[in-house]
């Protein structure tokens, strides 16, 4: 298995196949089939199989069946609110950035020195 500090080292594609067995293992930890969780998501088995297998699928089916599985909570981290930095927000006028400058930090504190 891994740690979540190395999923940074991970590539994309292995990340998804992780996310699929994960899937997986909830699903047979539930005792629920792939036929079950089509009628509780609406998702093929086909393409619960091809996520559990590793294979890419979109966000809405990896949405669907985790609210099949009753897990659709595994995504709190994710939609939770960001806050935006008092600096940032100063920076902009009191109100929040609507896009990156695409500039780095370390960028911005050299153009500050000269």
């Amino acid at each position: 298995m891994y740690s979540p500090s190395d999923v940074n080292e991970l590539s994309d594609t292995e990340i998804v196949g992780l996310i699929g067995e994960k899937v997986r293992t909830i699903r047979l930890n539930s005792n629920v089939t792939r036929d079950q969780l089509q009628e509780a998501s609406g998702v093929h088995t086909k393409t619960i199989g091809d996520l559990e297998s590793g294979k890419n699928v979109t966000m809405v089916t990896l949405i669907s069946i985790l609210r099949g599985l009753g897990k659709l909570n595994l995504l709190d981290r994710l939609l939770e609110d960001e806050s935006v930095s008092p600096l940032l927000l100063y920076k902009a006028g009191g109100n929040a950035p609507k896009r990156a400058t695409g500039r780095s930090s370390e960028a911005r504190i050299k153009r500050m020195r000269i």
